[in-house]
């Protein structure tokens, strides 16, 4: 039941997220309407979309969490990924529609009413948005939760986002609104940034790519007495829950009671240094002196 305390976990930071979320979407989208400032109204509708990778990242644990069944026999856990796939989706929503924004200043530069409560709104939004940011990826690394890092870089992107709207807001002020659309430029290319690394990070899990260095389990393998040697270790999952199988090669006149006692011990071995290792298959074969150990 470990997995279950550690997605009841993940679901309790998502929901503390998706309020806080709500909170500054709600301010940004009120302070844009009264001020007449299209990018932080766009700002808000893009906190808004912040919350609903929340409730996506919400759906996505409480399916991950279901339990081994007859269809599912490695169980659910790729549903985290496929969510965290989705934050990315909603990322580059949010690109597109800044890179619209980016064009329309472009083409008709505009010079919305700019007073100090705006400054004061903006800055308060910017340091919840930071401290999500922070808490959520400290989280999500402690958990070891896919969703829970790729959301913390959705909110990141906010950080970014707010930050060029607030320098934007400075130099309408000071009569240079062209900058504006100039410094929301670089702002996307932080977005694709932290796109790709969403993306690098769970089609890793995905596409069933390794997270254990083979070296490691053919030296833990190694140390159990009777084990001549070990290969064809292969493993995929996620970073904390990995699934391993691989072949020892044994002396090939031991009982089949002895080889099954010494397969046990290896196993037993590996999950105790790995604890990320979840489910361990292992093969055995007998080992030929002067021969390459290879079961075809």
């Amino acid at each position: 039941m470990e997995f279950k305390m550690e997605f009841k976990e993940t679901k309790k930071v998502l929901i503390k997220i998706l309020f806080l979320n709500w909170l500054v979407a709600l301010a940004k989208i009120l302070l844009g309407f009264f001020s007449g400032s299209l990018s932080i109204t766009a700002d808000g509708f893009h906190s808004l979309f912040d919350g609903f990778s929340n409730i996506l990242g919400l759906i996505g644990i409480k399916i991950a969490e279901k339990p081994v069944d007859k269809n599912h026999p490695y169980g659910h856990r790729k549903y985290e990924s496929l969510a965290a796939m989705g934050i990315l989706f909603f990322l580059f929503i949010v690109a597109y529609e800044f890179i619209r924004d980016i064009i329309e200043r472009f083409l008709e530069p505009l010079s919305p009413e700019i007073s100090f409560i705006f400054f004061g709104v903006l800055a308060g939004c910017l340091l919840i948005d930071w401290l999500v940011a922070k808490y959520e990826y400290k989280k999500g690394r402690e958990l070891k939760s896919q969703i829970l890092i790729a959301d913390s870089l959705h909110t990141k992107s906010h950080i970014f986002i707010t930050s060029s709207v607030i320098l934007g807001a400075v130099f309408i002020r000071l009569g240079f609104p062209i900058l504006d659309p100039i410094i929301a430029s670089f702002v996307v290319l932080l977005l694709f940034k932290f796109g790709y690394h969403i993306f690098k990070e769970t089609s890793i899990v995905l596409s069933d790519g390794t997270f254990i260095d083979t070296k490691r389990i053919e030296n833990v393998a190694g140390t159990v007495k009777g084990v001549e040697s070990s290969h064809q270790i292969r493993s995929r999952g996620s970073e904390s829950h990995i699934f391993l199988d691989m072949h020892i090669c044994l002396e090939p006149d031991i009982s089949l009671e002895k080889a099954h006692q010494i397969s046990h011990q290896v196993r037993e071995k590996i999950q105790k240094e790995i604890p990320e290792i979840k489910d361990v298959v292992i093969h055995i074969e007998p080992e030929n002196k002067g021969k390459e150990c290879v079961c075809k």
